[in-house]
């Protein structure tokens, strides 16, 4: 998903991993649509998703270069695989005003910005898992 920071034109992308079954973000990073961003995702997951886990990620090719390939499962979005972070995503956007795309509320900083999404997915992950 992408937001803006300081103004329209910086897009910053908000990247997530999203265990299935509890809906629960496990991490998160905010950065560019790019494979260093994607990199930075895979090494802010927790040890055990890491190592015992399939990733299903759609067909952008970053995910490609940043996950390993045996458990990578890149999928089409009509094959639903990625519909829960779709679903994450529209929440988010309703509890975080930052995150609306044509909005007048965005932040000045990158820092304020991952601030406040944080505390909007620490509270989700604590209301509805």
């Amino acid at each position: 998903m992408w937001t803006f920071v300081g103004r329209k034109r910086r897009k910053v992308w908000l990247w997530l991993a999203v265990e299935r079954a509890s809906r629960r973000v496990v991490a998160w990073v905010l950065g560019r649509r790019d494979a260093a961003t994607a990199r930075r995702l895979w090494a802010a997951l927790p040890r055990r998703y890491r190592r015992h886990c399939w990733y299903f990620t759609d067909l952008f090719p970053a995910y490609a270069e940043a996950l390993p390939t045996g458990p990578h499962r890149p999928c089409p979005k009509a094959e639903g695989q990625t519909s829960i972070v779709e679903a994450l995503n529209c929440s988010l956007r309703q509890r975080c005003a930052v995150l609306v795309r044509k909005t007048c509320s965005f932040s000045k900083s990158l820092t304020m910005h991952a601030a406040r999404i944080k505390i909007v997915i620490d509270n989700h992950n604590l209301t509805l898992t």
